[in-house]
């Protein structure tokens, strides 16, 4: 079973790349991709919950974690730049989906954590790009916002020892700060990739300090240490940000 799974998990990386390519070089052709990705997602899902039932590990919020993660390559792949760029993104992304997908299962806080943050990291620059070369669909932007924070913070809450409800409420929480927090930066007279950086650093202070608290295990602390770690990356951010206004 190990081993079939190891195959697989290469196969749906592999797969991954050969649909994009296909259908999006030299430009993306979106009545066949969309389609094309949204069979892919398909089987992905069904696979992960035949193998998951398999190791008796089925839980609804393992099984779309994978998807997710798919999705936020998918959104990567659609808004960069150049062919040179997307075929960079498509070789790079074969070990990261491979190895995640093989850790299906894996209950280990850290890869639950690392998941979620490339997951979240790609999400993000998704929406910012997208506003900014098609900026008159906001409020659907914003939405997605919404929608993907909310499944992500509850896919990593769910082996918290906690009511459901209160997993629930706290992942819609963090998915409307993060979507108001979204519109708010809009403003920012900074490139997309910028506000796709302190977009994310924001979610993961909140994740993780929501998760602390959750946990009963929230302190002073920790507070301090992750508000550093915050504070530093955005310092390093700004100062190999270029200061000028990229759009009108």
């Amino acid at each position: 079973m190990k081993n079939r799974h190891n195959f697989v998990s290469l196969a749906i990386a592999l797969l991954f790349v050969l649909i994009l390519q296909k259908f999006a070089s030299p430009q993306p052709v979106f009545r066949f991709l969309v389609p094309a990705f949204a069979g892919l997602l398909a089987v992905v899902w069904f696979y992960n919950r035949w193998y998951l039932r398999q190791m008796e590990k089925y839980n609804f919020w393992i099984q779309l974690r994978p998807l997710l993660l798919l999705s936020a390559g998918f959104g990567i792949f659609s808004v960069l730049p150049s062919e040179l760029w997307r075929e960079i993104f498509l070789v790079a992304s074969v070990p990261v989906i491979t190895l995640f997908e093989l850790v299906l299962g894996n209950l280990t806080e850290n890869l639950i954590l690392n998941e979620t943050l490339f997951i979240a990291f790609g999400l993000f620059s998704y929406f910012f790009a997208s506003y900014f070369y098609a900026p008159a669909y906001q409020p659907y932007y914003a939405l997605g916002v919404f929608i993907s924070s909310s499944l992500l913070a509850r896919c990593f809450y769910e082996f918290l020892p906690q009511d459901d409800k209160v997993k629930i409420v706290s992942s819609l929480v963090l998915g409307l700060f993060c979507a108001e927090l979204f519109w708010v930066m809009n403003f920012l007279p900074f490139h997309f990739s910028f506000l796709a950086f302190l977009m994310f650093n924001l979610f993961y202070f909140c994740l993780i300090i929501n998760n602390y608290y959750l946990f009963h295990s929230l302190s002073a602390k920790k507070i301090q240490f992750h508000l550093s770690l915050l504070m530093v990356c955005m310092f390093l951010a700004l100062l190999a940000t270029p200061w000028v206004i990229m759009r009108q």
